[in-house]
Order: C-alpha cells, then sequence, then structure tokens
C-alpha cells in the first residue's frame, strides 16, 4: 500500500517512479516495444506483468526522456467487458490505496495523479497514473 502512495510501481525487477527514465527501462526490460520521437516516447510491454497483487498490460509515455504517464490495463486470458475489468480496477485499488482513496474517480496524491478511466462506447476501462 505504501508504495503506490508514494508513486511507486514495481514490475518484476523494475521499479517505476517518477525518476523513471526512457533510458533506463531501455537498459533494463527487453520485453518492451519502445516508438521513441520528440517530445513523446512511448513503451509498451509486450506481456502482461505482475504489479503487487494483479497482471496488467502497461503502456509507459515520456516527454523528453523522463517519465510522464503509465496506463495500465488489467490482463484476462477471457474477454472481458469495459465495467469487469473496471471493477478490478477498483479494487486494486482500493486494496492498496484503501476504501477513502481507492473508490475516488480523481486520486490527487503528493507526486501525482491516479485515475480510473472508463470509456462507456467503447467498452475500455484503464488505470492513468500521471507524475
Amino acid at each position: 500500500m505504501e508504495k503506490l502512495l508514494s508513486g511507486v510501481l514495481e514490475v518484476g525487477s523494475i521499479t517505476i517512479d517518477s525518476d523513471t527514465t526512457l533510458t533506463s527501462i531501455r537498459n533494463q526490460v527487453a520485453d518492451t516495444k519502445i516508438r521513441e520521437g520528440k517530445p513523446n516516447s512511448f513503451v509498451y510491454f509486450l506481456s502482461p506483468q505482475k504489479i503487487y497483487s494483479d497482471s496488467f498490460l502497461i503502456q509507459l509515455i515520456f516527454i523528453d526522456e523522463k517519465i510522464s504517464k503509465v496506463i495500465l490495463r488489467a490482463y484476462s486470458e477471457t474477454e472481458e467487458d469495459g465495467m469487469t475489468t473496471a471493477k478490478r480496477h477498483r479494487r486494486w485499488l482500493i486494496g492498496l490505496l484503501g476504501e477513502q482513496l481507492g473508490i475516488k474517480n480523481r486520486i490527487e496524491l503528493d507526486w501525482g495523479i491516479i485515475k480510473p478511466w472508463v470509456d462507456m462506447r467503447s467498452g475500455q476501462s484503464e488505470i492513468h497514473i500521471s507524475y
């Protein structure tokens, strides 16, 4: 619980936080696809990664080499609708942040913002973590 409250995500053997750079990810993680551009670069993990208690598809967005946003989408081997995935995201956030913070639609912390996101039209659901 403390780690996410302080802006830290542990993905396997790597730690993602507000100090993460594109170079550090490139040097640590082989199972990624990197699309580099100026000023934005994108990193896609090619396989689901376990973060604390659940598995996620992960996308990292960098601006000028520095991490800007992490986008998480709960992974399931069977297709889930957006609301089912959104409920999984909410349970994960409540488990890590406690019920008082985990139920909010916008969680503002000293280091950034956590925002569970659902698009009812497309059926997509994600967790956006902005640094």
